[in-house]
């Protein structure tokens, strides 16, 4: 974020304007990646599994935890792509922005509250129910995956202070200096942050479990998982990416041979460690997305994806075509999938697939979202279908 300051000369003088096509491609990537991640959890603990069926969908979920963190580094690559140099006012943005990402979000808190009840055989709406009802738009546990919303929500509410600040620091690198100097006071300030956020992970996977605290800091420990600052990297990385475009893009091509060999290592490394600390059982939360090393395989993997995006983004094809529809309608099949993939699991919790599980998951991952993005392109054409969907399928949606 330190770059997009007015000493540095303009990146891309139309980018406001222009649809960028790798990000359509990264949506997509990213919702696909994020459906079988929920269907291998779905699958992998249950009681009949056998242990190699559980390795494979372990190291299966390893390549794919790119997913969410992708999602992450396109909302900050957004921000500053359309308003990072912009003068104009954010109140309006903010307020398109809540009712394109909050109200389809408590929308289908409702609906997931519902649907759960109903299928537990609860009443809807007991006495009591009213403040565990409330707490579900603020830390969801019904619908498992919404927690990203009123994480990502964070960054748009605070946006403007990261502008300011990009612009303080971007003033910082670009005064008085050569391009290769500002170049090594950015690299410099991207390394410091990688380090502090690098900490940050390690005390919140080996030390925070263990601290001792109640009231206030003992409620932000605890949710820390719904707070922006455990994500912050992502988003500046992404933040640097849509103030500087063709910098960005020219830089992933330029690592891909070492961006993809680094991430095969850190895979080996990651599923290592799973089958260490696992035991008999495979374990998926060893590697938690608050874990230094899990940072370290993310970061590389976006900066693998993003260079073979690019190259795919100019000769993809019908997978090209394939992966720009999901990202078209990637946020609100993203509310919808957890849905349908809980009722394809009521009705297959209860067979017996020994064996099968690898097969069972991918099978039901493929389902889900295909049916996921089918019905957020029919709710997105009927009146009132944007408070479902977000305004999936609009024309800007992928720029």
């Amino acid at each position: 974020m330190s770059a997009i300051s007015a000493p540095l000369p303009p990146a891309e003088p139309r980018a406001s304007r222009e649809r960028v096509g790798e990000w359509g491609l990264l949506r997509g990537l990213s919702f696909l990646a994020i459906a079988l991640q929920h269907s291998l959890g779905e699958y992998i603990y249950r009681s009949d599994i056998r242990y190699p069926d559980a390795v494979t969908l372990g190291l299966l979920y390893h390549f794919i935890r790119y997913g969410t963190l992708t999602f992450v580094f396109l909302a900050g690559a957004i921000l500053f792509y359309q308003y990072g140099r912009s003068s104009r006012r954010y109140g309006p943005v903010l307020l398109k922005r809540i009712g394109d990402i909050y109200v389809p979000f408590a929308c289908w808190t409702l609906l997931y509250w519902i649907v759960v009840k109903a299928l537990s055989g609860e009443v809807w709406f007991q006495a009591g129910d009213l403040p565990h009802l409330l707490q579900q738009f603020v830390a969801p546990t019904y619908g498992y995956h919404l927690w990203f919303v009123v994480m990502i929500f964070q960054f748009y509410l605070l946006f403007p202070l990261f502008r300011t600040a990009a612009q303080g620091l971007g003033s910082w690198t670009g005064a008085g200096s050569t391009e290769t100097s500002r170049t090594r006071r950015m690299l410099l300030l991207m390394l410091l942050l990688a380090m502090a956020y690098g900490w940050l992970m390690y005390l919140s996977y080996y030390r925070m479990p263990l601290w001792q605290t109640d009231g206030l800091w003992h409620t932000l420990l605890q949710y820390r998982t719904y707070e922006f600052p455990y994500y912050l990297f992502y988003f500046v990385l992404g933040g640097i990416c849509g103030a500087h475009i063709e910098r960005f893009r020219a830089l992933t091509l330029k690592l891909l041979p070492w961006s993809t060999p680094a991430f095969i290592a850190m895979y080996v490394w990651m599923n290592a460690d799973l089958l260490r600390f696992s035991g008999e059982q495979i374990n998926l939360n060893v590697s938690t997305y608050l874990k230094p090393t899990s940072f370290i395989a993310v970061t590389v993997q976006i900066l693998m994806i993003y260079g073979w995006a690019l190259l795919l983004d100019k000769n993809g094809g019908w997978w090209k075509k394939m992966l720009l529809l999901c990202g078209k309608y990637s946020f609100g099949a993203y509310l919808a999938h957890a849905m349908l993939l809980m009722l394809i699991a009521n009705r297959t919790r209860d067979l017996t697939l020994t064996g099968y599980h690898s097969i069972a998951a991918v099978f039901t991952a493929l389902v889900v979202a295909a049916a996921s993005l089918l019905l957020c392109a029919g709710l997105s054409r009927l009146p009132g279908g944007r408070w479902l969907t977000g305004g999936a399928g609009s024309k800007k949606e992928s720029r």
